[in-house]
Parts: C-alpha cells; sequence; structure tokens
C-alpha cells in the first residue's frame, strides 16, 4: 500500500513540476539544481548558428564556375581545339600552293676568268676587258596542286570525323562535369540538413537531460534515467561534431569539383523542396540515343576509320600534279677596260616562265600500303564495336538512372510519412515519461527514431535530386 501511495505521490510530483521546469529559463533550472548545472558546462552547451558570413552559392553558379575553371573541361577543350587545326590543316594536299621568293646576289669573279671583248659601237673595233662586279635581282612565284589525289580527300574527311569526335567528347566531358557539381551541391545541401538535424538532436537531448535531472532531485525518476540521459547527451553531440565536419569536408570537395583554388570557403542554399518529375521511360531510352554525346561522338569515330580506310585503298590509286614557276630577273655587270676607256654598266632583264603535269603510279614500296589497309580494316571493326557496346551501356545507364529517380521520389512519400509518424510518437512517448506511465527508455527510442526519420527524409531529398542529375546526363537532355 505504500508503494502505491510513494508511486502516486510521484506521479503528481511529476505532473505539478514538469510544467514548470519546461517553462522556466535555462538559468532558472540550473540554479534550482546544482548537479544540473555542474553537468551542463559553459563547454557543453550547443553553440548557436555561426554567423560566418559565408557566400550562399546557387547551383547555377556553380555550374557556371565549374565549365569555366575545371581541369577536364579545359583540357577536353584543348582537344578539341587540336582536331580543328588538324582538320584545318588536312587541305595542305587538297589546295595549291603558291610561294614567292626575292633574291639579291653580288659576284666579283677573277679578273683572268671573267675577260671579255666588247664592240666599239663608232669605229667597229672590239675593246678588251673583263667583268669587274656582276649584281643579279631575282622574283619568283611559284604554284603547286594535286589535280588528282583521292587520298588526300579521303584523309580531310577523315580529319572533319575525328573534328566531330572530339567536339561531341567535350560536349560529354561538359555533362560530366556538370552532374558531378550538382552530386557534389546536393551532397552539400545534405550535410547542412543533417548538421542542422543534429544539433536540434542535441538540443532536443540536453533539453531532456535537464529535465531528468530535475525530476530526479524532486525524486520522481531514477538515477539510471539521469544517466541515460546524459549518455544521450554525449551521443548526440558527438554526432553533431561529426555532421558539422563533414559539411566542411564537401564544401572543400565542391571546391574542387569546380577548380577553385585558395582557402576561402563557400556555402551552397539548402533547399530542396519541390516536386521532382518523372519522365516515361521509354522516351528516356529514346532521348538517350538520340542525343547522349558520347554516342555521337563513337559515331563520328567510326566515320572517320571509315574514311581512313578509304583513303588507305585509295593510296593504289594515280596521282596527278601540276606546278607553275614564273622568275623575273635583273642582272648588271660592271666592265672594266684594259685601254683608257669609260668603264661600262651592262644591265638586261629577263623573264623564265616554266610549268609541268606528272602523274605518279605507286606500283611497289614495300608492302606499306597492304599494312596500312590492314591497320585501317582493324581500326574500323574497332570502331564499329565500341560503337554498337556503347549504346547497349547507354541504354542500361539511361534504364538505371529512371530506376533510381523513380525510387527516390518513392522514397521521399514514406521518408515524410515517417517523420510525421516519428514527431507523434516522440510527443506521446514524452507525455507519458512525464506522466510516470512511460519508460525513459521509451522516450529515448521515440527521439532516436524521430532523428533517424528526419535523416531519411534529407538523404530521399538529395537522392533523388541526385538521381535527377544522374538521369538528365544519361539521356543527354541538355548541352552545356
Amino acid at each position: 500500500m505504500r508503494c502505491g501511495v510513494r508511486s502516486l505521490s510521484r506521479i503528481l510530483a511529476a505532473a505539478i513540476f514538469a510544467p514548470v521546469i519546461l517553462l522556466a529559463p535555462p538559468a532558472a533550472t540550473a540554479a534550482d539544481s546544482t548537479a544540473a548545472a555542474a553537468s551542463v558546462t559553459a563547454a557543453d552547451r550547443v553553440p548557436a548558428p555561426a554567423v560566418t558570413g559565408l557566400e550562399r552559392w546557387s547551383l547555377a553558379r556553380c555550374v557556371e564556375t565549374a565549365l569555366r575553371r575545371n581541369g577536364d573541361v579545359r583540357g577536353a577543350h584543348a582537344r578539341t581545339t587540336q582536331a580543328r587545326g588538324n582538320a584545318l590543316g588536312a587541305w595542305t594536299n587538297i589546295l595549291p600552293t603558291i610561294n614567292a621568293e626575292a633574291g639579291y646576289g653580288r659576284t666579283i669573279p677573277d679578273e683572268r676568268s671573267a675577260q671579255v671583248i666588247v664592240p666599239d659601237p663608232v669605229d667597229s673595233t672590239f675593246n678588251d676587258g673583263f667583268v669587274s662586279r656582276s649584281d643579279s635581282r631575282s622574283i619568283s612565284a611559284s604554284l603547286n596542286t594535286n589535280l588528282i589525289n583521292l587520298s588526300a580527300w579521303s584523309q580531310k574527311r577523315r580529319q572533319d570525323h575525328l573534328r566531330s569526335r572530339a567536339q561531341e567528347s567535350e560536349a560529354e566531358t561538359r555533362n560530366d562535369v556538370v552532374f558531378r557539381v550538382k552530386q557534389q551541391y546536393f551532397e552539400c545541401v545534405k550535410a547542412e540538413r543533417l548538421a542542422a538535424v543534429a544539433v536540434d538532436s542535441e538540443k532536443l537531448a540536453r533539453d531532456e537531460e535537464a529535465r531528468s535531472e530535475a525530476l530526479f532531485e524532486v525524486g520522481s525518476v531514477a538515477k539510471g534515467d539521469v544517466l541515460k540521459s546524459r549518455a544521450r547527451r554525449a551521443s548526440t553531440q558527438l554526432s553533431r561534431i561529426q555532421a558539422q565536419n563533414q559539411v566542411e569536408i564537401q564544401r572543400q570537395r565542391l571546391k574542387a569539383v569546380m577548380g577553385l583554388e585558395g582557402p576561402a570557403a563557400i556555402a551552397v542554399e539548402t533547399e530542396m523542396e519541390g516536386a521532382v518529375p518523372l519522365p516515361d521511360s521509354a522516351a528516356v531510352v529514346d532521348q538517350a540515343l538520340r542525343a547522349r554525346p558520347t554516342l555521337a561522338s563513337a559515331a563520328a569515330a567510326e566515320r572517320a576509320a571509315r574514311s581512313g580506310l578509304f583513303s588507305a585503298r585509295m593510296s593504289r590509286a594515280p596521282r596527278l600534279t601540276g606546278s607553275v614557276n614564273v622568275v623575273r630577273s635583273n642582272l648588271k655587270d660592271r666592265i672594266e677596260f684594259y685601254d683608257p676607256i669609260d668603264d661600262i654598266e651592262d644591265e638586261r632583264y629577263q623573264t623564265t616562265w616554266s610549268g609541268g603535269i606528272r602523274l605518279s603510279v605507286p606500283i611497289f614500296d614495300g608492302l606499306a600500303l597492304e599494312g596500312n589497309m590492314r591497320s585501317a580494316k582493324g581500326a574500323l571493326v574497332e570502331a564499329e564495336a565500341a560503337r554498337r557496346q556503347l549504346e547497349l551501356d547507354v541504354v542500361f545507364e539511361a534504364k538505371e538512372a529512371w530506376l533510381l529517380l523513380k525510387e527516390a521520389i518513392e522514397r521521399i512519400a514514406v521518408a515524410e510519412e515517417g517523420v510525421a509518424s516519428a514527431e507523434e510518437d516522440h510527443k506521446f512517448s514524452k507525455s507519458r515519461y512525464e506522466l510516470g506511465a512511460g519508460t525513459y527508455l521509451d522516450l529515448l527510442n521515440a527521439e532516436v527514431s524521430l532523428e533517424q526519420a528526419r535523416q531519411q527524409l534529407v538523404e530521399a531529398l538529395a537522392d533523388a535530386r541526385v538521381a535527377e542529375a544522374a538521369l538528365e546526363r544519361a539521356i543527354g537532355e541538355r548541352r552545356y
């Protein structure tokens, strides 16, 4: 009977003092209980949200920064530039080449080797002399062209296809980088939201710790409940420290993906709410086969290999080349006479035209042509096999991304329902514990379930956004 009266007194004391404890400020609670003040020190209190002044980066800004600074994007663009240069240089064997030259020369011959006899225009006599200096000036131009060269035209087409391949590969690389940015961006969002959940859980655990210690002072709860509340508070404190550290780790990873350097920290916008659309599965596969840049790159590589094979075969065909040359020269000789006659200068101009057409037919070149053709055949077979396998991989990737998005969307609804149920269960368990009808273990289980439900909701929201970005990349919906 005494036990029943004692239990009834505890329940009445809990009903009387619990509302007072809940409404009292933290300072009054600490003043009422020396043990509570000793256990919750200033170093253990939950820190208020730090005002760091970090600038919030939007997803669009992160994507734009990565497309400018990411090393993979810059490398892919450099390869595209190289391919364009090779395609431009392939005109060498097709278009005519024009060269122009200008020259000047002076010769001072030996007197004995440069003797001349010059007729006198007055009395029809001859005067002996020698060329003391000879100057020559010339301007020339030449034009050379391949009149018939089928192999050169095939090489030009091959380089054009390789340029297209490089451009499509660059588009695929940009899409990959955008996906990585989105993935890491939502990892940052998830880390910050989970850190907020951890902070709320620690705050709730500290409130429960203070409440249990106050109830223990009035004899309403056992010592074991106080110890359990302290253990729960320590566990949530550790989770909060790990969650906040994870935020910094994810921010640094996002900076690395974007190509940002320096110690400056960034923060992301934490909004993830909003409906995520689920497209039709059949349309997803069709879109992937039609618009995925990597498939276009593989098709361009196959066409380049086919042009390479045709070029190797056309190396056996005859080649017809033509050339035209013109040289305009100015020759000036200074003649000195042995007799006392004034020196004279003999100047003259001449123009020389030359041209030709040449037909060349390869007969035997040490099996080089045969080797080139076999190598080109192998390259074509390899390109065809790679393109077909890539089509299968793209279809599988698109279907997998669609299924993951479908799963993530369904998880959001389940997680939201779980949070609502966990919140209701926590309120119910808390009321039962305050009235003495429930155990503290039941309250702790409800708190853990609530924290897990909130974490699952955050993870489901983030996973849905990542799955949406993965599907966008898998089908090549956009080109950045």
